[in-house]
């Protein structure tokens, strides 16, 4: 049986790797697998020569793991926990780049890389090391755990040091002889200057979010160990459907040019020429939605009073650059917590574009302007001003607006519902920012400064007219 504080084991799969099992050195990480009727190599629950308490083992001729072999390095390759998303990393660490995942699902360490990889259950589940194929000693990688379950594992363990049991070659003086020069070095002398290399990833869990035109997910980059969100769309075959792809375009090229605190952060896109493009950005813990369904510790006042003076920061930053967001709604505010309490950002500027003649029909009815409903021609940022104070009346339920989720009439029902709660008095200080002319309408400036003394702002205070 395994150590309860063991990851996972290394079950040999050649006759050099059986060897390292037997060794005595390992003798205080063999355990028998009863699965597989083998002896193996528990990882996880002994402390790490290295000192460093992110890494669980080393292996080689020096290594926490002792691996013989002219062709092995002093420290060949190593398995690292990612201080940010506790996954696991295998390093290959040798001078001659001797080491190398394999199996099904593999993502090999390639050029132009850094020499590092996730390891975890169905992911680069085989390690080779030594000699020109990096296959002398070969070991399978048997986890105790999911891969949904390796981040909790990995902080049990952590909460758990004392528990940690101390390597015994510590106390040892080992001579290391040097290694055998390799046959014939894997490594280029002359490379390519540096060049932008596509993320590699692998879906966790469910879809976290789902539209007519793309789908989200929960995505782990293989090569770096980092979790974020990425959005795939197909191209479509439909003319509607393929002007909603260069509207996708259209966001990459918004993200990529802007950077503000409140708007979510843009990382990469890759496929636009292979049928199938991915936009990558940072990985929140959930939605406006979210908070305010699923329940939370915040009083509804004071998420509300939040999340409003975040978005009106992220409109009046957008304001200056022209862009209009055009679907602002509680899905596409997204929130981290933080020790001064939740920190929103707007996301998703699929139905973005810059302050321009505009007929299309984009956002959800409820949260819609007049203007962005009635496709009028000329759409200014101020359309999100709209939507943000919908999203107000959303957040707060006030006069029970959440119901008109479930059915409304028509837009005109929305509309006068809208107009109507404004005059609410506890409404008052925001109402302006339910006119229906976008040219009355008040500006995320002119809101900022009203109720936040213009804390946030980016449109220089002067020119900020009073309300």
């Amino acid at each position: 049986m395994p150590h309860p504080l063991a990851l996972f084991s290394l079950r040999p799969l050649n006759e050099r790797a059986q060897q390292v099992v037997a060794h005595p050195c390992n003798s205080h990480l063999v355990s028998f697998s009863n699965h597989h009727q083998v002896w193996v190599l528990d990882v996880g629950h002994v402390r790490s020569a290295s000192g460093d308490v992110s890494t669980l083992a080393t292996l080689g001729r020096g290594g926490d793991i002792l691996v013989d072999g002219s062709n092995i390095s002093k420290i060949q390759c190593s398995f690292e926990i990612d201080r940010e998303t506790n996954v696991v990393m295998f390093y290959d660490r040798s001078h001659s780049q001797t080491s190398q995942v394999f199996g099904e699902n593999a993502a090999p360490f390639v050029y132009h890389r850094p020499r590092k990889v996730v390891v975890q259950e169905g992911l680069n589940t085989i390690i080779g090391m030594g000699g020109v194929n990096s296959n002398l000693v070969m070991f399978k990688l048997d986890w105790h755990c999911t891969a949904k379950e390796m981040p909790l594992k990995v902080k049990e363990r952590q909460s758990r040091p004392a528990g940690l049991q101390d390597n015994p070659r510590l106390a040892q003086t080992l001579v290391v002889p040097n290694t055998l020069a390799p046959s014939r070095m894997k490594t280029r002398i002359h490379t390519p200057g540096p060049r932008r290399l596509g993320i590699e990833w692998r879906q966790i869990g469910d879809p976290i979010g789902k539209g007519h035109f793309a789908t989200v997910y929960k995505a782990l980059d293989v090569y770096t160990g980092k979790i974020m969100a990425v959005k795939v769309m197909p191209l479509p075959e439909s003319r509607g459907g393929y002007d909603r792809w260069t509207d996708l375009k259209d966001e990459i090229e918004i993200l990529s040019s802007i950077s503000h605190s409140h708007v979510v952060e843009y990382i990469s896109s890759q496929g636009w020429g292979c049928g199938v493009a991915e936009i990558f950005m940072e990985l929140k813990e959930g939605t406006l939605r979210s908070l305010v369904c699923g329940g939370c510790s915040v009083s509804l006042r004071d998420l509300a009073t939040t999340a409003f003076h975040h978005m009106l920061q992220a409109l009046d930053f957008l304001s200056t650059r022209g862009i209009i967001h055009r679907d602002l709604k509680p899905e596409n505010i997204l929130y981290t917590t933080r020790q001064d309490g939740f920190h929103f950002q707007l996301g998703d500027f699929g139905n973005s574009n810059r302050e321009k003649h505009e007929d299309k029909f984009a956002g959800t009815a409820i949260f819609m302007s007049p203007e962005i409903y009635y496709e009028f021609p000329w759409q200014t940022p101020k359309a999100d001003v709209w939507s943000l104070f919908a999203t107000l009346l959303w957040t707060l339920d006030t006069g029970g607006f959440r119901r008109l989720e479930a059915g409304y009439r028509d837009y005109d029902d929305i509309q006068s519902t809208v107009q109507s709660l404004a005059e609410a008095p506890e409404m008052a200080p925001t109402r302006e920012m339910a006119r229906s002319s976008a040219q009355t309408r008040a500006s995320a400036a002119q809101m900022l400064v009203r109720l936040f003394d213009g804390k946030g702002l980016t449109t220089p205070r002067s020119q900020v007219h009073p309300l």
